[in-house]
């Protein structure tokens, strides 16, 4: 197995970070979404804007996030070994101290800025601007609750939600994928599919819709997400073999493999609310796994993203998913009142890669090194209990 870091991973995480960024900038803007294609194509400005909306895939992008975490947390399992305490301990500690300061954070700037004047962007009016800041919607998020009520804070944590629950479990789902491979994800597929219909149909108290508007509703969708970090832990276990098989296609079967990957990762919708919608989540979830083997296989594509600006954006990655949308609605409620959309998402890209830097070397780099001591010194008390178990079954 290999020892090293495999830090293109990294930057297509912090590509696809920026994806997400750019694309809330995009459902910020003033443009009306809902004109039809003559309108969309009547002015150089509303072609910019319609292009835009097809080509940043921010949900895609997330689906990349589960992708790579199942590739990732596979990979650095098979690589280091260790008890479920010591990688539970291991993953809180990346995930969870980062994700409590932004909240924090999120939460005081809203009592502080309010509302101070209204948006015409509907994104901005329902998911940004205007959330519920009792105490008790802090407390759900602070918990990663998982409801609409328990997001509205930060919108992006709903991913994080899924994240932490699936992390809980993900030894188990790798287990099962090492013995059973791709009738793994098969099976993982048939579950997910089975989680949304049970969503779809359910009424009453249970599962009211698909909004996750209920805990058992997000429960249904954390099901739902399951079978991606299942197929990216089958791309890390057969990463070898993907990666000889790519690298010895010819090269107009790599230029129609890129092309159908990038079709797959356009073709995504933003819920689980109806039949269709899903199925293009699964095609971007395939585009998705497209895209790491290419950069197993490619050593091009893999040059790319070793450079030094995508490694930097894939090191900062997690903290500017948590950190831009709250400042969008600073920037929006504040400073930016009244300037233009391009102003704005050039003041808000900027705010947040800088805040997004400070925090991974204030917030998260620290809390992970902490992580990992303290999974050491579960790992070596689990080591001395089973020595001492030996030694006494002596």
């Amino acid at each position: 197995m290999e020892k090293t870091r495999l830090n293109y991973l990294d930057s297509i995480r912090g590509v696809a970070a920026c994806v997400v960024m750019l694309h809330h900038c995009w459902l910020a803007s003033t443009y009306n979404f809902n004109a039809d294609i003559a309108v969309a194509l009547s002015s150089i400005e509303n072609v910019t804007h319609y292009s835009l909306g097809k080509l940043l895939a921010g949900h895609a992008a997330v689906l990349m996030f589960f992708v790579l975490s199942g590739f990732v947390l596979a990979y650095s399992l098979q690589k280091e070994p260790m008890s479920y305490a010591a990688f539970a301990v291991k993953r809180i500690f990346r995930i969870y101290p980062a994700f409590v300061f932004v909240i924090l954070c999120s939460y005081a700037l809203h009592r502080a800025i309010g509302v101070r004047h209204d948006v015409s962007s509907d994104f901005l009016r329902n998911d940004v601007i205007n959330p519920n800041i009792s105490y008790i919607a802090l407390a759900k998020h602070l918990a990663l609750w998982g409801t609409i009520d328990g997001n509205e804070i930060n919108g992006v944590i709903w991913s994080l939600v899924h994240e932490i629950r699936i992390s809980a479990i993900f030894p188990l789902i790798l287990l099962s994928v090492i013995k059973y491979r791709q009738k793994a994800v098969i099976y993982y597929g048939v579950f997910s599919f089975g989680c949304t219909i049970l969503s779809l149909c359910t009424t009453g108290r249970l599962s009211a819709g698909t909004g996750e508007t209920t805990l058992i509703a997000s429960l249904l969708a954390t099901g739902f997400f399951i079978v991606f970090f299942a197929a990216g832990a089958l791309l890390a276990i057969e990463r070898e073999n993907v990666a000889l098989k790519i690298a010895n296609s010819p090269r107009w079967k790599k230029i129609v493999f890129f092309t159908i990957v990038a079709v797959c990762l356009l073709k995504s919708g933003h819920d689980i609310s109806n039949i269709k919608v899903i199925t293009t989540d699964y095609i971007c979830g395939a585009g998705a796994v497209g895209i790491i083997a290419l950069a197993l296989g490619i050593q091009k594509f893999r040059s790319v993203l070793n450079h030094s600006v995508p490694i930097w954006l894939g090191r900062i990655s997690y903290s500017l998913y948590l950190v831009h949308l709250p400042i969008l609605y600073m920037v929006n409620q504040t400073i930016g009142a009244s300037w233009s959309d391009l102003r704005s998402s050039a003041v808000v890209i900027a705010l947040s890669l800088f805040s997004a830097e400070l925090m991974v070397r204030l917030v998260e780099f620290p809390s992970i090194r902490l992580g990992k001591k303290l999974s050491a010194s579960v790992a070596g008390l689990h080591a001395k209990i089973n020595n001492s178990g030996e030694k006494v079954g002596a």
